[in-house]
Order: structure tokens, then sequence, then C-alpha cells
């Protein structure tokens, strides 16, 4: 049997991904913080006594999963970093756009999602996060147009998807918004649009007070349906188009 290949013919880890599991483990466990300073490459070729190409193919690697960044010059090196939702968001898309999947596609998967996670919020959202959506509510009624509103809109659905307390719930929700972001893929609205939704948010945030599952569920469902239904009606061309990874 060949050398690093495993008994069903899959190819085994290499050592360089080995040391990278490892490191990885090892930041999480440690409770590292993001801009902790791992180790010299000097001294993790030491420790794990392999060469200095193996630690940089290890180093490269968690580099482009996002887990550190490698600082150049004298002084520099491997930082902490910490992988966020929109990493994945990242990877994600690039694989959607293997699979010529749309943005009517990713939204699909966002309407089955965040009904449910409303739901869920009802019962352990806090007083604070929603004193937090209501704010983006009212920034948004006070200045609506486009750079408000899409920060605002940001905060309001990822606020809610850490308040229904479900971490994989809320890094799946969050990486499909990275996708599914209706205006940095095209998508325009008007004022009175921007002022529809906030009144949609008003609803979800009635529902969740009164800590009122069902109705949490039916007011995201129909405020998704209702933005699915613009973009059907005013972008059709858009919402139809693969999705194209952009840095």
């Amino acid at each position: 049997m060949r050398t690093g290949m495993q008994g069903n013919g899959r190819r085994g880890p290499k050592i360089s991904e080995v040391i990278a599991r490892e490191l990885a483990n090892h930041i999480v466990e440690a409770g590292l913080v993001a801009g902790s300073v791992l180790p010299t490459e000097r001294e993790m070729i030491e420790s794990f006594d392999v060469g200095r190409s193996t630690i940089r193919e290890a180093l490269r690697l968690l580099e482009t999963r996002n887990v550190i960044t490698l600082r150049p010059g004298p002084g520099g090196g491997p930082v902490v970093r910490r992988p966020r939702p929109e990493d994945l968001g990242e990877a994600l898309t690039l694989i959607l756009q293997f699979e010529a999947a749309s943005l009517d596609d990713v939204m699909e998967a966002r309407r089955a999602l965040e009904p449910t996670i409303a739901r869920l919020a009802t019962s352990r959202i806090t007083e604070a996060d929603l004193d937090l959506m209501d704010q983006t509510v009212r920034l948004t009624l006070q200045a609506p147009n486009p750079e408000v509103f899409q920060e605002q809109n940001r905060i309001f659905h990822s606020t809610l998807a850490r308040a229904a307390r479900s971490v994989v719930l809320q890094v799946f929700l969050e990486s499909l918004g990275c996708v599914a972001d209706g205006i940095a893929g095209g998508v325009t609205y008007s004022a009175r649009r921007y002022v529809a939704a906030a009144r949609a948010h008003e609803r979800i945030i009635e529902a969740l007070r009164a800590r009122d599952g069902d109705r949490a569920e039916q007011s995201m469902r129909e405020h998704l349906d209702e933005a699915v239904s613009y973009w059907h009606k005013k972008h059709k061309d858009l919402v139809t188009r693969p999705v194209v990874w952009r840095r």
C-alpha cells in the first residue's frame, strides 16, 4: 500500500495537515483570542521535529482557513485570527458557483431556515437583543437609504440569529446572508421599500416581545416571501443568475 493512502483508497492526511489540525486544536483548547501570537517558525520546527517546508505548508493551510494571519517582516509570524461566518459564506459562494446555484436558490434555503430561527428566538431572546433590533428599525426609518438599510438590516438579522442561541443555525444563516445579499448583488430599492422592510421588522420584534413563536415564525416567513416577490418583480435577471465568488 502506498504511503499516505488509507485502506479505502482515499489519501491519508499529510504531515502538514496533521500539524495544522494540532495547531487549531491548541488555539481552541488554550482559549487563545484573536491577536495572540503563536510560536515562531523555528520553535515549531523543533517542537514538531519536521522541516521548514512542512511547517510553512501547515501555516499556509491555517491561513487559508482564516484561523491565523501571517505577519511579514521582522517580529512577524503566525497570529491567531478566528474564523467568522462570512469566511464560510465566501467558501460556500465558491461551491455554489460551481453548482450553478442562483440567488433564488440561496434565498430558498434562507426561507426554510430563518422562520425556524425566529421561532426558537422567542423563548431565548434577551431584552438587550430586542432593544438592539428596535434601534435598527429606528435608524432605518430616520434615514431610509441604501447604506443605512444594508448595515441595519445586517444587524437585525444577525442579532436574531444570535438570539436563537443555536450556534450552528447562527453560522449557517449568517453565511447564507453573505451569499444572498440582495443589495450587494445589485438589487435596488426605493425609500418606500426600506420603510416597508423596517415595518416588517417591527412586526417580527412585536411577536418576539410577546414570546409568540407561531407569530414570529409567520411574520419572518411573510417578510422573506415579500422580499423574494419584489426581487422577482423588479430584478428577475439578477435572482436567476448564478452566484459568483467575489473577494
